[in-house]
């Protein structure tokens, strides 16, 4: 089986697993654990912020985050698209008792115009009022099929935001796919934010981990909700060997999955009745409506050939390229999805003939 439902669905190859039963450890709830600090300390210099905090995951990343930024009744200015909202909402509210102010748009980009909108356009006359406190960006954006946000307007976003007294996050879970895609360094994506995580088990091939960056008093605050939250991990340097591992031979094989994805894409293009979203990383999302079925369907149709994939929504297919397939099963899933599309287009649903009580199975 063919495994293109998420890039989280990696396995650790020996060499990754080699560096995590190797690891020095301590107990990280001291600030013991030698492998973690080390961590920490690389990503500090990696994206050039002050500080570093090693999390289980990017949904703790971005709550944690979320948590060190706000006050209860604060405002989030945020696209509706990115992960925060689009899977995060629930928790959000719940654990920082914030509200979301949405933007929207195609393709899940956000522009300084909307985001100023958004600001101007509600009573903000003192604070008994929400209060816009942050701003979020994602990059690259998950759900709208690995959207690369333009550098200079996340740069102009921070500084409208910046002047607003507002914060810019980033959450960048795959913000090493907009470097792959364009060559901007990850240092320059950073530093248009305030501050921001980054996901090692999204791409890179890790079992476990995000990483935030930020100011030092940023993490301070990051460190102490992540405790909260129930974050804290004791001999975590098993886990913080993988993800060092991972961002350290594994970032720079990324064009290797955009160029995976372009062959899935290239093929899906072929097949009339399926209109594809692809914005040149690691993702393609296929609009299947037009087949007369419905995502499910046609998930269930792939995966009985050999690909496993994720139906998205009730019309949306979504698959991703990732370390552990390579130019080969590219080649061999885009063959067995286009034949999968094919096989749904012969047969069209099933209509009664309510004058003679028949069902007749339309075959064209």
């Amino acid at each position: 089986m063919i495994d293109l439902r998420s890039d989280t669905v990696t396995i650790p190859d020996q060499a990754m697993r080699a560096a995590m039963a190797q690891a020095d450890m301590g107990d990280d709830c001291f600030g013991d654990d030698p492998t973690t600090r080390a961590l920490e300390e690389y990503c500090a210099d990696y994206f050039d912020k002050d500080a570093a905090l090693f999390t289980t995951g990017g949904t703790q990343s971005n709550q944690i985050a979320m948590k060190s930024l706000t006050s209860p009744g604060d405002e989030v200015v945020i696209n509706g698209a990115y992960h925060i909202n689009f899977f995060e909402a629930a928790a959000t509210s719940t654990f920082s008792g914030v509200n979301f102010n949405l933007i929207h748009s195609e393709d899940g980009t956000s522009s300084v115009e909307q985001i100023e909108e958004v600001f101007e356009t509600k009573a903000r006359w003192n604070d008994n009022y929400a209060m816009p406190r942050v701003v979020v960006l994602e990059n690259t954006v998950g759900s709208k099929g690995g959207t690369v946000l333009a550098l200079s307007e996340m740069q102009r976003i921070k500084a409208y935001a910046n002047k607003k007294g507002a914060k810019l996050y980033l959450d960048g879970a795959r913000v090493l796919h907009a470097t792959a895609s364009t060559g901007i360094p990850v240092k320059e994506y950073a530093a248009a934010s305030d501050c921001m995580a980054m996901c090692f088990s999204k791409s890179l091939g890790a079992p476990v981990g995000s990483i935030l960056v930020g100011t030092t008093e940023f993490i301070d605050a990051a460190r102490r909700h992540r405790k909260w939250f129930g974050g804290d991990l004791h001999q975590a340097g098993i886990v913080a060997a993988g993800a060092h591992y991972a961002l350290k031979h594994n970032a720079h094989r990324l064009v290797e999955d955009h160029e995976n994805m372009a062959l899935i894409y290239h093929a899906l293009r072929q097949v009339s009745g399926v209109r594809t979203i692809y914005r040149g990383t690691n993702m393609v999302f296929a609009d299947v409506s037009g087949l007369d079925v419905n995502a499910t369907k046609a998930v269930e149709e792939i995966k009985r050939n050999g690909v496993n994939c994720l139906a998205w929504d009730q019309t949306h297919v979504r698959f991703v390229t990732h370390l552990n397939i390579d130019q080969l099963q590219a080649k061999r899933a885009a063959g067995k999805i286009c034949q999968s599309l094919e096989n749904l287009k012969q047969i069209k649903p099933i209509s009664h003939d309510v004058s003679k009580g028949v069902a007749h199975v339309h075959v064209v």
